[in-house]
């Protein structure tokens, strides 16, 4: 909503500002930026709610965050007022986020991620070679008497059209986009 405000105010600046300038008294400069300005301020406003919102809506907190960072940057161009929100949301998301973390969360350090090689190309007819032995994980045993660390337990809802399982404080199915009833 500020991105919309901040499109009218600029609007109203860049109208008065253009009238000034044809009657001699003002900057058309002004006015050209004014115009500029709503014009991305307005575009702002409909993709923040596609992008930051709706994603906080279906659960993708980390998208949000992410997509926060880039419209604070375009709430600097509509004076400070939007981007002071944005940045209250990447504050309160990451605050969110950091507080549901499992006890001893480590994020993957760069270049650790692996990921598995696809199967080798054979051709028809030819013999199949023998799959690779799958690699074990490490089992960690807990304690006798303690249960295992499984996390915050998030209360799930199923989606009535397509069986989906998904958290209840969304409000409709990620999967295929029904009401939650």
């Amino acid at each position: 909503m500020a991105f919309f405000g901040m499109a009218l105010i600029w609007f109203v600046i860049a109208i008065a500002s253009i009238v000034l300038a044809l009657a001699d008294r003002g900057n058309v400069i002004l006015g050209i930026f004014g115009m500029f300005a709503m014009v991305i301020c307005g575009v702002a406003g409909i993709f923040v709610k596609r992008t930051v919102i709706d994603a906080i809506d279906q659960g993708r907190f980390n998208d949000a965050k992410n997509d926060s960072i880039v419209w604070i940057v375009f709430g600097l161009v509509g004076f400070v007022i939007p981007s002071l929100f944005l940045i209250l949301t990447y504050a309160k998301i990451s605050d969110t986020l950091a507080a549901q973390q499992p006890v001893g969360y480590q994020p993957y350090a760069p270049g650790q991620v692996s990921a598995q090689m696809p199967p080798p190309y054979v051709p028809p007819g030819a013999p199949q070679p023998p799959p690779p032995a799958p690699v074990q994980p490490a089992q960690t045993q807990a304690a006798p008497g303690q249960q295992p660390y499984h996390g915050h337990q998030t209360p799930m809802i199923r989606c009535k059209n397509c069986n989906v399982q998904y958290p209840m404080f969304m409000h409709s199915c990620p999967n295929c986009g029904a009401p939650k009833e």
